[in-house]
């Protein structure tokens, strides 16, 4: 499995060289966002964004500090998930995730405000599929909203 997490290069040396590996939603490691003690007790917060490659398609995830209610909406070229009464944690969860060489039907996917208080991750398409949306709290405490594109049928 291929994770990609936004800002964080892989195998990135830390002060006690040790490697930071990025928030992947599969471990329970402690491996947890930049600067999660800012984070104000029960706030909802998008702490990061990522992209995981699978055998069969390809995942964005992004991961939240609480369950979160969320939408869609889709048109040509352009996949949306809203997620509703949420903030960003930090600017650099804006960058985007570039994939346009992966074996996926996403080009690129950027989170972007909406409105006072919504924010939602933008998925620029290549082919245009529907994916399947779940919602799941990690082993690491934090909640993952998954938008999984499934490899097309031969």
């Amino acid at each position: 499995m291929l994770v990609i997490a936004l800002g964080i290069a892989p195998a990135v040396a830390s002060a006690q060289s040790e490697t930071y590996d990025g928030v992947n939603p599969e471990s329970d490691s402690e491996n947890l966002p930049p600067k999660v003690e800012e984070i104000p007790e029960g706030a909802v917060m998008l702490t990061w964004p990522g992209f995981i490659m699978h055998e069969d398609g390809s995942s964005f995830f992004v991961q939240t500090s609480k369950e979160v209610r969320y939408g869609t909406t889709q048109t040509k070229g352009q996949f949306e998930l809203v997620i509703h009464n949420i903030r960003v944690h930090l600017k650099t969860n804006f960058l985007p995730l570039e994939t346009q060489f992966f074996d996926t039907p996403v080009t690129r996917a950027t989170v972007q405000r909406s409105g006072k208080k919504d924010v939602k991750m933008v998925f620029e398409m290549r082919e245009d599929v529907t994916p399947t949306i779940t919602q799941k709290k990690g082993k690491d405490g934090f909640n993952y909203v998954f938008v999984k594109f499934s490899n097309p049928a031969p």
